[in-house]
């Protein structure tokens, strides 16, 4: 927000404060040098409109009432206001238990754009001492991503109740439609976001997978009502998993396909090299990929279904493999986009830095501007600014004193301002459904610091007129709860853990001794960061794949600089990475995403065409067979060469002169 837009809203908020009886637009205008200095009628009238919105947004109550008249004649005057009572945060205090758990709530959101938002809300109850001083480790940091670029609007959409349209693509056909929906809820679950809402096309209930979402989302006219039995954590729930519905016998080189081999129900030893193993599934095309991606290495025997996709999988891959490659220019690499100071930055900030001095006199600045997340500079910047902002008729009585020029922060004639500004609805909704979310989260869930920890929010927000049953976020927590359990236990205790992990991209079963210092989970996994004791370096470790887990009773010393701060990324670079550009259907867009690439273009056909760097190239060929040539590889052409020998190789083993064309018989 501009300087002169932060000053004009800072005074309008105060003039509203100060007057029981407030003003009409008329005195306003009066009174505000900006709305004086207004070209038009019209002009004032649309900036008037435009900061009231803002106020409004920002959780600011702006009250509208008509005053009656003096005389039976006369028309009522409209007039504005802000109620004291209900812009004032409710007195609260939390235990340092309760502290931890919210604290801890905000940060789900670190990589969200609901970030800012919760970071504002444990902000402005800190203020006035309301969270307890203590540490705020639990030892685990979930976190919740909102990457999808239809997130932001159809929040707006879900708080607002107004419908949308957008194009989306359907999972089973791939085809794209424009549907119109009646949001009622977003939910996170499996790493992914889901759009629940009244399909108006199909007159019926619909869930939408965000990544799926393939334009912009149009904003509607009208409203609509939301079931008042809807919630969507029911709808999440209602989410499952594949179920289990059929069981697959399968050939597996000996010493090879470890994630089948430890999935398989029984393992017996085969004829030539291979053992016999049977495998539960649910959906079989996602199982044949699982197949696919160990190449030659894994033979589906039955059922017939899942041979034919199999196939089916390396036969599309070896074609798309063949084909003359698109043009294309990267270009540069992509930079990320400069965060912009939003309206929902700058004036909260100013007006918890208000609360904050005149409870903490003498505050000093390079600690504030710690706290408030900005440099002393900024800081000092807004401070500036609180020097033309007061009370109506601004002059030297009525202004706000700021003094700051020996290191210490001295606020006065600020009354009207200087108690703690309710949390917006985006910022009670940030806190609220990050403490639900913390419910799913194994060794957090039940603690009784986050059910009365939640229960104060809700009191002290009213509720936010039921949103927080609109949105919910689930970490699984009855996925892996054993090993996220046993981790969060080995870094409460910094006790080193031999592990036996596997490592997809070698097929290759390996023992670690690890000192964790973390446990998080990203994107629908839990993992550890822990400093691996063979490779002497820090690296993330996957609890999915941690095939067994062993406590030594040895003991380190964590870091000192341990600390909530989450993994920047999941990948770290080094010199010894390659880069590999491969085309990417439309459908699949989102894998581009999913692995971090450095530069993609869009094709004309929707395809893309991204750059990866990576660590190892030896995922590659496997994402290419498990896609069934929707993921081809441009770049390098060695590469590009070795992944069509293993795809032949792999139809090889299918072929009709194959010697395990008899082993099922």
């Amino acid at each position: 927000m501009s300087a002169s837009k932060t000053e004009r809203l800072l005074n309008l908020l105060i003039a509203l404060l100060e007057r029981r009886r407030g003003y009409s637009k008329e005195e306003l205008r009066a009174l505000i040098p900006p709305y004086k200095e207004a070209s038009s009628e019209e002009a004032f009238n649309r900036l008037f409109e435009r900061d009231k919105d803002d106020l409004r947004e920002m959780g600011i109550p702006v009250q509208t009432f008509i005053e009656d008249a003096f005389f039976d004649l006369d028309s009522g005057v409209t007039r504005y206001r802000i109620d004291r009572e209900t812009y004032r945060l409710p007195e609260l205090s939390f235990t340092p238990e309760e502290s931890a758990v919210l604290s801890l709530a905000s940060r789900i959101w670190q990589q969200a754009s609901l970030g800012s938002a919760a970071a504002r809300a444990v902000r402005r109850l800190d203020v006035r001492g309301a969270l307890a001083e203590g540490d705020s480790l639990i030892g685990i940091e979930p976190r919740i991503r909102t990457a999808e670029p239809a997130f932001d609007e159809l929040l707006k959409a879900v708080m607002d109740r107004y419908p949308v349209s957008f194009e989306y693509r359907a999972a089973s056909s791939g085809g794209v439609s424009v549907r119109h929906v009646e949001p009622w809820g977003l939910g996170n679950r499996f790493g992914h976001w889901y759009l629940v809402g009244n399909d108006l096309d199909r007159g019926d209930e619909r869930t939408f997978r965000l990544t799926r979402i393939t334009s912009k989302v149009k904003k509607l006219s009208g409203t609509y009502l939301v079931p008042e039995e809807f919630t969507m954590r029911a709808a999440l729930e209602s989410l499952v998993p594949d179920r289990q519905q059929g069981t697959a016998t399968l050939l597996l080189r000996q010493g090879h396909a470890h994630s089948l081999r430890t999935a398989a129900s029984t393992v017996d030893a085969g004829p030539h090299g291979w053992d016999t193993v049977t495998c539960t599934f649910g959906d079989i095309e996602t199982f044949a990929e699982e197949v696919a991606s160990h190449g030659a290495n894994a033979y589906a025997v039955d059922p017939v279904e899942l041979k034919d996709a199999v196939i089916r999988r390396f036969n599309g891959a070896l074609e798309s493999m063949t084909q003359a490659p698109p043009s294309y220019d990267l270009g540069s690499t992509a930079r990320p986009a400069r965060t912009k100071s939003s309206s929902l930055d700058r004036l909260p900030r100013l007006l918890d830095l208000v609360s904050y001095v005149s409870a903490h006199p003498g505050a000093p600045l390079n600690e504030t501007a710690e706290k408030f997340g900005v440099s002393p500079d900024q800081l000092g910047k807004d401070l500036s600014l609180l020097f033309v902002c007061g009370a109506p008729g601004y002059g030297p009585d009525q202004l706000i004193d700021a003094y700051w020029e020996d290191g210490s922060i001295y606020i006065g004639n600020a009354d009207e301002i200087a108690q703690p500004v309710r949390l917006s609805i985006d910022e009670a909704l940030s806190l609220v459904v990050g403490l639900q979310a913390l419910e799913t989260v194994p060794g957090v869930g039940d603690r009784p610091a986050l059910r009365s920890a939640l229960s104060k929010l809700l009191d002290a927000t009213g509720g936010d007129r039921g949103l927080h049953r609109a949105i919910a976020a689930d970490f699984d927590a009855d996925t892996r709860t054993e090993e996220v359990l046993a981790l969060q236990d080995a870094v409460a205790a910094s006790e080193t853990l031999t592990i036996e992990y596997l490592v997809p991209s070698r097929d290759e079963m390996t023992v670690r001794d690890i000192d964790p210092v973390q446990v998080f989970a990203v994107d629908g996994h839990w993992y550890t960061e822990a400093w691996c004791h063979g490779q002497q370096a820090i690296r993330q470790f996957r609890a999915d794949r941690i095939r067994s887990l062993r406590r030594t009773g040895q003991h380190f010393q964590q870091p000192e600089a341990r600390s909530s701060q989450f993994p920047q990324a999941l990948f770290t670079p080094r010199d010894t990475d390659e880069l590999v550009v491969l085309k990417i259907s439309s459908r699949l867009a989102e894998l581009a995403e999913h692995y971090n690439a450095e530069r993609r273009v869009v094709l004309d056909n929707g395809d893309v065409v991204a750059e990866l760097r990576l660590g190892s190239t030896a995922i590659i060929t496997p994402l290419v067979a498990r896609h069934g040539g929707e993921v081809t590889i441009l770049e390098p052409a060695s590469l590009a060469l070795a992944a069509r020998a293993w795809l032949a190789a792999a139809l090889e083993v299918y072929s009709e002169n194959s010697k395990l064309d008899g082993l099922d018989s």
